[in-house]
């Protein structure tokens, strides 16, 4: 059995696989998240293990645990988070997520004095608030004396791979997550290492995904009950991850992924370009392939939110609602509303909306890139009408895996190797 970890930004999730693929147990538990102030969301790299162990515990109730069977191990992960760590790899302060903003000046000021595609062109994405390279250097002007005891930084990967093998290790699509990789060259970008100050011995070694990069400690094999000695994989970025679950490996294929926030990873054979798109590349799990991707901050939190305050059912469907579905950025509008509006209503024009964001996003690039199918996986693929609009207003045939956890899955298939791998993905 294969032994899979999920690290989620609120929840971790814990697999276990047959050899065949066959998903035969499951477990999670939540990751706490830390809000200091407006703008800010960071977690503690111990929340990040303590989940880990937490839903490892939860999965070793399952009837099918079977710790002697155990053969490796594989996580899919956030990216973008990271760590500072001390001379003896303690955190010297709590994580900073994806989701804070907090060094936006810091982002300005980098591009404009580099300019924007300075970065984009060699990491595939711009530099924002978010951005490491921006968070680096706001705690260098905020929190010199923590930037000065720093001898690591580590991403939620490699630290979780840490204190599996007690080996810093990251795969390529987490690598280029962090805008310091250069997804060009395929390695860590030294000019950008030099504008941020950071010794590129603080970060670390990136490998190939189905490449392992350790093997489980004593002192891991004894918190988690696993056994001693198992290889430890390099995994993958969660949605590169569930793009090769899904299946979505072959040039056109897009995944098009509907949790509480949506994203959408096209496959491609090179590395594509496309300024102001809202389309990031990067490269791929596979060898050879690389990835198009486009986050929307919307997407299943707006059709939680309208149940939520509405508490409706779906009966009628009046076309004439509206929704502009911008609730993560405080701009959310519904109009167009009657006496006799339902709260149906509203949540069909919600999906509607959705529908009408993934077809402007493909618009954005389908006069330079074909996009042959979409496999779509996620909460969202069992909301009624919804798989349906996407194809009608897209034009492009939807198309919905026979798995849950395509994440999961994606890691699963990186323990197998390059050469079964391959020979796997041959079949789709």
């Amino acid at each position: 059995m294969i032994l899979v970890f999920d690290s989620g930004t609120t929840n971790t999730k814990a697999f276990l696989f047959d050899e065949k693929g066959i998903l035969i147990a499951s477990a999670s538990h939540p990751t706490k998240v830390i809000h200091p102030a407006p703008g800010m969301v960071e977690q503690k790299a111990d929340f990040w293990w303590d989940a880990l162990v937490k839903t490892t515990e939860n999965l070793r109730r399952s009837p099918h645990w079977k710790k002697e069977k155990i053969s490796a191990v594989s996580i899919s992960s956030q990216g973008g988070t990271f760590v500072l760590l001390d001379k003896n790899f303690l955190p010297l302060r709590p994580g900073i997520t994806w989701l804070d903003n907090r060094a936006e000046y810091i982002s300005k000021y980098l591009n404009k004095r580099y300019g924007k595609e300075y970065f984009f062109r060699k990491t595939g994405r711009y530099l924002a608030g978010w951005s490491p390279p921006s968070l680096y250097l706001y705690l260098k002007e905020k929190e010199p004396q923590v930037i000065s005891e720093t001898k690591r930084l580590s991403f939620v990967a490699d630290y979780l791979n840490f204190k599996l093998t007690g080996n810093f290790f990251l795969d390529i699509t987490s690598a280029q997550m962090t805008c310091f990789y250069n997804i060009v060259k395929g390695c860590w970008d030294k000019e950008i290492l030099n504008i941020t100050g950071i010794n590129e011995e603080y970060l670390p070694d990136v490998i190939p995904s189905y490449k392992v990069g350790g093997k489980v400690s004593k002192e891991a094999s004894e918190i988690l009950d696993i056994p001693e000695g198992i290889p430890v994989f390099a995994g993958g970025h969660d949605q590169y991850c569930a793009s090769l679950g899904a299946g979505a490996v072959n040039k056109g294929d897009c995944l098009l992924s509907c949790g509480t926030a949506w994203a959408l990873l096209l496959t491609i054979e090179e590395p594509v370009f496309i300024s102001g798109s809202g389309w990031f590349p990067g490269r791929h799990l596979l060898d050879g392939k690389f990835g198009l991707m486009a986050a929307m901050g919307n997407g299943g939190v707006v059709l939680d939110w309208i149940r939520k305050n509405l508490r409706i059912k779906e009966t009628a469907c009046d076309e004439k609602v509206e929704v502009i579905p911008d609730f993560s950025e405080n701009k959310g509008i519904i109009r167009n509303i009657g006496l006799s509006t339902t709260g149906s209503d509203i949540l069909i024009a919600g999906k509607k909306a959705l529908a009408l964001e993934v077809k402007r996003r493909i618009k954005k690039i389908n006069d330079k890139i074909e996009i042959k199918r979409i496999l779509m996986v996620g909460g969202g693929t069992k909301e009624k009408m919804l798989p349906e609009m996407i194809e009608k207003y897209t034009g492009i045939k939807v198309i919905i895996p026979e798995i849950t956890e395509s994440a999961g899955k994606g890691a699963f298939l990186l323990t197998k190797g390059k050469e079964k791998l391959d020979g796997i993905l041959g079949r789709y």
